[in-house]
């Protein structure tokens, strides 16, 4: 009884743990801001989701639920086969459709063009046509 209790806890901590999300999901969404204007609006914003999310775990785990936390656990693990099956593959698509659409774009044109764009452009960050959306 006791080593399945070990394994259980254990892959409980693997599955929530997330230790290196944060930082990949920082640096995702500062590639992808293009501009100084939206990665700071969109880094806060990531920022305030931080905090929230901590605010909610640290009221997930009831002791009503203890020992095993059967309820908070199958709550995170949904959230978290959400974001792998769903989330995460809808944002690769996302992504990937975006980058096809400007480089059909910008494939179509001459280099005169695209000098003529570089030069004359208003367009910023990942509005321009020469900006792709990392993956």
């Amino acid at each position: 009884m006791r080593i399945k209790t070990i394994r259980y806890f254990g892959l409980a901590t693997v599955l929530l743990g997330f230790p290196w999300a944060h930082a990949l999901q920082v640096s995702w969404l500062s590639r992808n801001a293009g501009t100084v204007r939206t990665r700071t609006v969109s880094a806060s914003v990531y920022n305030m989701m931080v905090q929230i999310a901590a605010m909610v775990g640290a009221n997930l785990y009831q002791a009503s639920d203890k020992p095993r936390y059967h309820k908070a656990n199958r709550g995170l693990i949904g959230l978290l086969a959400f974001n792998l099956c769903i989330l995460y593959p809808g944002a690769w698509l996302y992504y990937t459709w975006r980058n096809k659409q400007k480089a059909k774009v910008w494939d179509s044109w001459t280099d005169d063009e695209k000098d003529r764009y570089l030069k004359t452009t208003t367009d910023k960050g990942n509005k321009r046509l020469d900006f792709q959306f990392a993956k």
